[in-house]
């Protein structure tokens, strides 16, 4: 665990976000007369808006700020305080939190910036406010950032343009968590034009103490929250994340996510616009899939999600009735649902007789459904259509195209809602063209309506993986795993070496149950050919050396050596390319050849942000060419070890291939989940392990680990120098 970790970690409290998610009175320390100013929209917004609250102005120098009674410092103020903005510049911040330590004001934002995300001074600016906060007990949102808005009761302590127009606020069970605050702006806006009720925004900036993760896990756990949604630049607490995560998961709320940071530059712009790193993306990906978070690709995405989970519907299946006004939308819809794992399947005869009798005969019964454009002249088709649609007995969930037709809209737009009322499975439409005023209205009545078949498929799509998630595991530690492996790492430190040899780092992964290729070590070309003799048949001659990490790229390997003189042979060439390498104490691996099979990959490493993970994928020497890989938060079990497989690019090599019998996945997925245990019980010491390749024998046959290479993780030695890898 990191410093700041631990500082962040030693002043958690039992105590809930409740009185900065809800407060009930907010002072403003800083407040300006002028509404226009940063330091004066808070209360400006809070006024106009109708906080339900108490509003505190803190000014020393004034009597009233925009017209409210002012309080010349917070000891002035009777009663409790729940907020406390601070509107001061990024030099007297820390004494403003240490102040709202003295009075017992729990939570404060800090909107200046000029912090960490500058550099230099501001990195000491930061480091004083830390101190400050820890002194305090004060939790602090921020610095650099635009604060909260709090729809449902009116709570806006904020400077965000986003309430710049007297728009009508719109309440519900969506809350959205920032780490970007303009960003974050902009899609509280497109929340609210779209209709979609929003309990909260906040902007968590620089966060040097409340993180995404910690907001996310405390919304979870709110009655009001049913959805949550995040723009994250980087990840400070990956841990708390994947908690909130677990939580969300339980409480059937899902967290739908944008991570920038896929690439070298947005993981770059990231670091320097809130100084956050943006981490692994692999990692990230991985621990997202595991954990159930939705991640998706833009604010688009986040939204068409919004809108199809705040009516708190879920999907039984996959399968999708879709109900069009023109035949090319509903093949267009088709081809977009299959991208998204969503089913439209034609319906049997009896129900297509059913559908045939409520449509045009001209139309089309068959799934998708054409309606014809006889819809816009008479409505009442669609009335009819989704009568039948409603009570087919394999439809999961519906969609409905339609297009322009707003000298029609009332009729078609009461239909639509007489059947969403009338189910309590997904109702989806797809409104393109028109004046948009049919579409509001939909969104008004709670019924998600989209422009494009393409974004309602995405969403539904979504929903239905969410909905058919399988329960998060807690995996169990296997009974059998040996107790020799701190011991075989410490021997090690204590020799100052940075990494395990081959024959080493098999042991390793042999003591927690994966199985091995026969080995032997050896230390000239006589006892080569003697450790061949003892394992019989054809072997393979290695470089042995913890000097080494890949033996194949000087030549180290030498394969299907069937007689003495062979392996004799390659022995002392062996030797040689060692000598010329000036590779010290190099000796020789004398191995049984496995039987050929598939070739895997299984790695194991600490990230910094979500601490052991695990890695899978195809293996051997093209492993970084072939490039198909997944991460996972250890510990994991074999059921997500085997998705974790499944979920490769080429996953069909696991099954019959050109008369090659399917391959033992269960074996792969139990050596999967043996070593994610290692990766925990092991994480202070190793830094990464290597197993390649993992050959995957037929169905019921097993696998085997042929190459492995641990090297050891960096431990403090005297006066606090790194040692070891």
């Amino acid at each position: 665990m990191s410093a700041s970790e631990s500082h962040v970690n030693s002043r958690r409290r039992d105590a809930s976000l409740r009185r900065l998610l809800y407060p009930r009175s907010i002072a403003v320390i800083g407040a300006s007369d002028n509404p226009t100013k940063l330091s004066g929209r808070p209360l400006n917004y809070m006024e106009r808006f109708g906080f339900t609250g108490r509003i505190l102005p803190i000014n020393p120098t004034r009597s009233h700020v925009q017209g409210l009674p002012a309080y010349r410092s917070l000891d002035e103020v009777d009663g409790d305080i729940d907020v406390a903005m601070i509107m001061l510049s990024a030099e007297r911040t820390a004494d403003a939190v240490r102040a709202c330590g003295e009075r017992g004001v729990p939570f404060a934002i800090v909107g200046a910036s000029g912090f960490a995300e500058l550099g230099g001074e501001g990195t000491a600016l930061q480091r004083d406010l830390d101190a400050a906060i820890e002194e305090s007990g004060v939790r602090v949102l921020g610095p650099n950032c635009l604060g909260m808005i709090g729809v449902q009761d009116r709570a806006m302590p904020t400077f965000s343009s986003a309430l710049d127009e007297d728009v009508p606020l719109k309440d519900g069970p969506v809350a959205f968590v920032s780490q970007s605050g303009a960003f974050g702006g902009f899609v509280f806006s497109e929340a609210q034009n779209l209709g979609i009720g929003i309990s909260h925004y906040l902007n968590t900036g620089n966060e040097v103490d409340l993180s995404v993760a910690e907001l996310l896990g405390g919304l979870v756990h709110t009655d009001q929250t049913q959805v949550v949604l995040a723009y994250l630049e980087g990840v400070s607490d990956g841990r708390s994340l994947l908690d909130a995560a677990r939580h969300a998961h339980e409480k059937d709320k899902p967290i739908i996510a944008v991570k920038v940071g896929r690439s070298e530059a947005g993981a770059t712009a990231a670091q320097s616009h809130t100084a956050s790193l943006a981490g692994d993306d692999a990692v990230f990906e991985g621990a997202a899939r595991q954990f159930g978070i939705l991640r998706v690709d833009g604010p688009e995405q986040m939204l068409d999600g919004a809108q199809i989970f705040a009516t708190g519907r879920r999907a039984r299946g996959r399968r999708l009735t879709t109900l069009s006004v023109s035949g090319g939308a509903g093949a267009l819809m088709a081809d977009s649902a299959a991208t998204y794992g969503v089913e439209v399947r034609a319906w049997d005869e009896i129900w297509q007789a059913k559908m045939a009798a409520a449509i045009p005969t001209y139309g089309s019964a068959r799934n998708p459904i054409d309606l014809t454009g006889t819809l816009v002249a008479e409505p009442d088709i669609l009335r009819r259509a989704l009568r039948v649609a409603v009570e087919h007995p394999e439809t999961d969930m519906i969609a409905v195209l339609l297009g322009c037709a707003d000298g029609h809209a009332a009729e078609l737009v009461d239909a639509i809602a007489a059947a969403n009322s009338s189910t309590d499975r997904p109702v989806v439409v797809v409104w393109t063209g028109g004046s948009g005023r049919p579409r509001q209205q939909l969104r008004d009545l709670g019924i998600p309506c989209y422009t494009d078949p393409g974004r309602a498929a995405a969403a539904l799509g979504m929903l239905a993986d969410f909905s058919l998630r399988p329960p998060l595991p807690r995996p169990q530690r296997p009974t059998d795993i040996g107790d020799t492996a701190r011991s075989m790492l410490e021997k090690a430190r204590a020799a100052g070496r940075v990494q395990l040899d081959e024959y080493e780092s098999a042991q390793l992964i042999a003591s927690y149950g994966v199985p091995c290729a026969a080995s032997r070590p050896a230390q000239s070309a006589d006892e080569a050919v003697a450790a061949a003799k003892e394992l019989g048949g054809a072997v393979a001659v290695k470089l042995l050396s913890d000097q080494i990490g890949h033996k194949s790229d000087i030549g180290g390997v030498r394969l299907n050596l069937g007689d003495a003189e062979s392996v004799r042979e390659a022995a002392a060439d062996l030797l040689r390319i060692a000598h010329d390498a000036h590779v010290p104490g190099a000796r020789l691996l004398v191995q049984r050849m496995a039987t050929a099979g598939t070739e895997l990959f299984v790695g194991v490493k600490r990230d910094p942000v979500f601490g052991p993970v695990i890695v899978v994928g195809f293996g051997g020497v093209l492993v970084e060419t072939l490039a198909d890989s997944r991460v996972a938060v250890a510990p994991v079990d074999t059921d997500t070890a085997r998705r974790l497989l499944l979920s490769l690019r080429a996953s069909r090599l696991f099954g019959e291939v050109r008369g090659k019998p399917p391959r033992d996945l269960d074996a792969a997925a139990d050596i999967v989940a043996r070593l994610s245990w290692l990766a925990v019980d092991l994480s202070e010491d190793i830094a990464e392990l290597d197993v390649n390749p993992l050959l995957l024998d037929r169905r019921g046959q097993g696998a085997m680990a042929v190459d492995a290479l641990a090297v050891l993780a960096r431990h403090p030695g005297p006066g606090g120098q790194q040692t070891s890898h």
